[in-house]
């Protein structure tokens, strides 16, 4: 049996294809910069953004485990205005089978496929608990957009 969405071989395929789509025209958010791998306290960031207006958008990806992505997207809420989940396409929807725990954490779920996204559930904005951790995590997308040029 052929899968109608096939799924990515592996995570950094994943997220290299978030990436390509944050920083293409074709995405939902406005983002002005973006870096890989935020480290923390509390964990590591797959993915960090800057929109226009200054807000930080966090993205766990992960190829078959929702649960555990959207913990630490619950996680990355601490210094993140707006977080969410993002996974292959047939995995997300089978996730939104579950999207009461996603609104419990205050988490958006995204589905991704051939650098496409598609949003399933709009992640709430909200300040972060930890200011001075969202300014690291800004310096971390500055130094990684200066570093590119």
């Amino acid at each position: 049996m052929v899968d109608a969405f096939p799924s990515y071989h592996s995570e950094a395929v994943l997220v290299k294809d978030l990436c390509l789509t944050l920083q293409s025209q074709n995405t939902p958010w406005k983002c002005v910069s973006i870096a890989r791998e935020f480290f923390y306290v509390r964990g590591r960031t797959d993915v960090i953004a800057l929109d226009a207006n200054g807000n930080i958008i966090a993205f766990e990806a992960k190829l078959h485990d929702w649960r555990t992505a959207l913990q630490q997207a619950f996680k990355n809420t601490c210094f993140a205005n707006i977080s969410y989940v993002v996974l292959p396409q047939d995995v997300a929807f089978r996730a939104f089978q579950y999207s009461h725990d996603f609104h419990r954490y205050s988490v958006g779920l995204c589905a991704i496929l051939n650098s496409g996204i598609n949003i399933l559930i709009e992640a709430p904005f909200q300040e972060p608990i930890q200011p001075w951790l969202s300014s690291l995590a800004v310096e971390e997308i500055e130094e990684d957009l200066e570093s590119r040029f």
